[in-house]
């Protein structure tokens, strides 16, 4: 066990001091009971205990303030917590054919309002991940329980250039636990084999317009999540007619091609959305799987030392009421 505040702990070293005046004022009132009592009436009137246990209000106190004082430094130590291991990416186009219209207010907007209902449904203590991709693809959140970090990064994502679907797939792969050195092949180094039955569930949430027009070949990429037991859910962002848009001075026309999302889903045992309607959405969280571990986790136990300080000073205060009508 550490402690945040350590110098806390330094008045544990006044107890001996407490104590030593605890029992002279418990030697000085019996003193003056005795002198303002009548001798003979006094072992009848007296119904407070004698010996060490007349002393067990002030020994409660005592440990009280250390139970405190503990608290006060702020221990923190490792408990095993039950965890979902189970984990998703979510992988996000942010190409430039994103600034479309033709699924209001744009495909990328639309692209974050999915994200943002996914987050509200997802279930609690499950990993999430972001990645955004182009040309190139950035892996901005690693999976993390605190889904906030999820909404802030999502919230600054810009369109940008090209779009690379396969280096989208194979950074979002590799970023999940067990899976880092997944499509090493692609890369052009020598293959990994991966360990399946370490391997956690995992999931990738790819939402994209499906035209790609650069990098690795995406069922190339989706072949190698298949082979590490990742399923991939596709959500298509954008018309069926497509839109056209003004491009860099010049109007141009941006296509939506759903047929390569749906063979990526269907290779990896995922399923396509589209609509991107909440409806259809809801059941994505619910079959992102289960995987309860046990794992060692650092956190602060202040609490548990500020409720057992509360109790025996409540348990003290009602000894000594109940055998000398005071407190302390």
């Amino acid at each position: 066990m550490a402690f945040v505040w350590p110098l806390m702990l330094l008045g544990l070293l006044l107890l001996p001091l407490l104590a030593g005046g605890g029992v002279l004022l418990a030697r000085r009132r019996a003193r003056a009971a005795l002198e303002v009592a009548d001798a003979e009436l006094w072992p009848h009137l007296r119904r407070a205990p004698t010996g060490w246990v007349a002393q067990l209000p002030w020994l409660l106190y005592l440990a009280a303030i250390a139970l405190l004082l503990v608290g006060a430094a702020r221990p923190v130590a490792s408990l095993p917590l039950l965890v979902n291991r189970a984990t998703v990416m979510v992988v996000v186009d942010t190409s430039k054919s994103m600034i479309a219209v033709d699924q209001s207010p744009s495909r990328l907007e639309a692209a974050r309002a999915i994200v943002r209902t996914f987050l509200d449904r997802v279930p609690r203590g499950a990993r999430v991940g972001l990645v955004s991709f182009s040309a190139y693809a950035s892996v901005l959140v690693l999976p993390t329980a605190r889904h906030v970090e999820v909404r802030k990064a999502l919230e600054a994502l810009e369109p940008q250039e090209a779009t690379s679907l396969g280096a989208a797939i194979l950074a979002a792969v590799r970023a999940l636990p067990g899976r880092e050195r997944a499509g090493e092949e692609l890369l052009g180094r020598d293959p990994v084999p991966p360990e399946l039955q370490e391997l956690p569930p995992a999931t990738v949430l790819l939402i994209s317009d499906g035209v790609s027009t650069s990098g690795l070949d995406p069922l190339e990429a989706a072949r190698v999540a298949r082979a590490h037991q990742v399923r991939i859910y596709t959500v298509g962002v954008g018309s069926p007619r497509g839109s056209i848009q003004e491009v860099d001075g010049q109007l141009s026309f941006i296509p939506f091609d759903p047929s390569g999302l749906e063979q990526i889903a269907a290779l990896t045992g995922g399923r396509y959305v589209y609509p991107p309607t909440p409806d259809a959405l809801e059941a994505v969280p619910a079959e992102l799987g289960y995987a309860p571990r046990w794992e060692h986790q650092r956190l602060e136990i202040s609490a548990f030392f500020a409720a057992g300080g509360f109790v025996l000073v409540l348990v003290g205060g009602l000894l000594s009421l109940r055998w000398y009508r005071r407190l302390p």
